[in-house]
């Protein structure tokens, strides 16, 4: 029954645009969402009338009555939180696939906002898993190339992996220490990271199921890019500083999308660190020389550097050539909204693959990464050469 459900979910997906009802997919459960949010980004595949649809799980989920979510934080909060609490609010300010986000404030004034997971998910989670782990096998037992095409058992994983580890709220504020540890590194030479802040996580008050943070007052990008108000050199500022991150560190912010990243005018505060990706250096080193070389319209030298990203020499490295100056002619000389990066890099990886590139494992949340940026850019500022304005910062990210 559980592989029917999931049979379902995909020809939804899949389906005609009027038969995707995201209600219908919450009701199937947490691994439904996350594998729909997965290919909410995914416009290539879909179009972009479905992954509006789609991105509807990133703006806001079903909340708890508000009776649950009191039973629940009495139950999941720690003495102590409730002898320091001043005011808690019952509307929630955010609701998740996981949890939901209330603001409140302490007895000291401190404002905060409080994180409670909404039920407990793991194991009914990892039975689904199991299940579509098993229709992926199958699957692949009858069609072999879907691996190299979409990679069913690696996305599922990574989907696994990151969704385990939200379900331990503590996991935010080591995800949090880290990321301040990294900017703190590159601060001395590179002080544009000083615009970068991290909301203070009150460890104290805080366990596997419930946290407490600072309440940050500013407006999400997705708010802002919304209403039209986030100027593009502000996008370009943000890209130098996740830059630093993907291709410097090649640890980076894992679930990149604009409502994690919020801009008061000044600074950005990068929330929900719960997961810090890992790319490859060498993966993340040779993604910068492909942009690079796209924004300056070196189209040889991008398609060298794709190939060089795949863990073993290309069988027939003149096909492959061929084949990315012929999906890349004419390409840039267009604004981004009406070339999109993330269409044209969904294209290129299907195409190297298909001529026998094989990436390392791990490879998606950095392009992940980079699709929300585009996604941002196309949103505040079609008009512009996104590829040609970001090859400028390169040298942040090779120093």
């Amino acid at each position: 029954m559980r592989a029917l459900r999931f049979i379902q979910l995909f020809r939804m997906i899949f389906g005609p645009v009027d038969k995707l009802d995201p209600r219908k997919i919450e009701s199937m459960g947490l691994l439904a969402v996350k594998i729909a949010q997965m290919y909410a980004i995914r416009a290539d595949l879909l179009g972009p009338e479905k992954t509006a649809k789609l991105s509807g799980f990133y703006e806001e989920a079903s909340p708890m009555a508000a009776g649950e979510f009191l039973a629940t934080v009495k139950r999941e909060a720690p003495a102590r939180f409730w002898d320091d609490l001043d005011h808690l609010e019952e509307t929630p300010l955010a609701v998740a696939s996981l949890g939901q986000v209330h603001r409140g404030r302490l007895k000291n004034g401190d404002a905060i906002v409080v994180k409670v997971l909404r039920q407990d998910h793991a194991a009914e989670f990892q039975r689904d898993v199991a299940a579509v782990r098993l229709l992926a096998k199958t699957s692949l037992f009858f069609y072999p190339p879907l691996q190299r095409l979409a990679d069913p058992l690696g996305t599922l994983e990574t989907i696994r992996r990151t969704t385990v580890t939200e379900m331990n709220l503590l996991a935010e504020s080591d995800g949090t220490e880290e990321m301040i540890r990294l900017r703190d590194e590159g601060m001395a030479t590179l002080p544009h990271l000083e615009k970068l802040a991290f909301p203070k996580i009150y460890r104290e008050y805080s366990n596997a199921r419930f946290l407490v943070s600072e309440f940050v007052a500013a407006p999400t990008l997705r708010k802002l890019l919304k209403a039209g108000q986030f100027r593009y050199e502000n996008l370009l500022l943000l890209f130098r500083i996740h830059g630093y991150y993907l291709f410097f560190q090649g640890k980076f912010h894992g679930d990149f999308h604009p409502g994690n990243v919020f801009f008061d005018g000044d600074k950005f505060w990068f929330i929900d660190n719960a997961n810090v990706e890992s790319v490859p250096p060498a993966f993340s080193r040779g993604l910068l020389r492909f942009m690079v070389a796209l924004g300056e319209k070196r189209y040889s030298d991008a398609a060298l550097a794709i190939e060089a990203l795949g863990v073993e020499p290309l069988p027939n490295p003149t096909e492959f050539r061929q084949a990315f100056a012929r999906l890349y002619e004419g390409f840039g000389n267009k604004p981004v909204g009406e070339e999109s990066l993330t269409m044209q890099m969904m294209q290129t990886i299907r195409m190297a693959v298909e001529k026998g590139l094989r990436f390392p494992e791990g490879a998606f949340p950095i392009i992940k990464s980079l699709m929300y940026l585009d996604g941002m850019a196309i949103s505040c500022a079609p008009d512009k050469f996104l590829l040609e304005d970001v090859a400028a910062y390169a040298g942040d990210f090779e120093s």
